[in-house]
C-alpha cells in the first residue's frame, strides 16, 4: 500500500523575513531538494547570510528559536541562506543541502566535514563537535564556498 501526504501550501518563499509569520514557528518545507525550517532570531544582532543560527541557552526562548552563535562545537538550528534575518525576525533557514558559507579571516577550510565555529562561522571538525555537514571544494582564508549541510 502507498501512503500519499499532501504538502502544506506555502504563499511565501523561502527568502521571506517577517515580524508576523503566516506559519508556526519549526515549519518545515521542502524546495528544490533544500529542506527549510521556519525560525525566530531571539538574539541581538542580525543573523547573516552564509551564518548559523544556534538554540540559546536558555530553554525559555523556544525550540526554534536561535541567534548567531559565538561559542564553537554548538549544534546549530540551520545555516541562513537567502536573506538576513534581523534581531526579533523571523525567517527560513536550511537544515539539509547546499548553502554558501563564510571561512573567517586567516581560517580557510579543506573538504571534508566542518563543525560550527565561533560567530557564525565553519570551523574543523573538533572532538566532542557536532559535525553540522561537509566542505565540498576547499576554501581560502576569508573566502567562501559550498557547505553541504545535514542538521537532524
Amino acid at each position: 500500500m502507498t501512503v500519499q501526504s499532501i504538502s502544506p501550501i506555502m504563499f511565501d518563499g523561502v527568502s521571506m523575513v517577517t515580524a508576523a509569520p503566516k506559519h508556526e514557528l519549526g515549519t518545515e518545507r521542502n524546495e528544490g531538494g533544500t529542506k527549510y525550517v521556519l525560525a525566530y532570531n531571539c538574539g541581538g544582532s542580525t543573523a547573516s547570510v552564509g551564518k548559523a543560527m544556534s538554540r540559546p541557552t536558555s530553554a525559555a526562548a523556544g525550540l526554534y528559536s536561535g541567534s548567531v552563535s559565538s561559542v564553537s562545537g554548538d549544534m546549530p538550528l540551520g545555516f541562513v541562506k537567502h536573506v538576513d534575518i534581523p534581531a526579533g525576525e523571523y525567517g527560513w533557514i536550511v537544515t539539509r543541502g547546499l548553502v554558501s558559507v563564510d571561512t573567517g579571516a586567516n581560517a580557510s577550510q579543506a573538504v571534508g566535514p566542518k563543525a560550527l565555529g565561533a560567530a557564525g562561522l565553519i570551523a574543523t571538525l573538533g572532538a566532542g563537535y557536532f559535525a553540522v555537514g561537509e566542505i565540498t571544494t576547499a576554501i581560502a582564508s576569508g573566502g567562501s564556498g559550498s557547505l553541504l549541510v545535514a542538521i537532524q
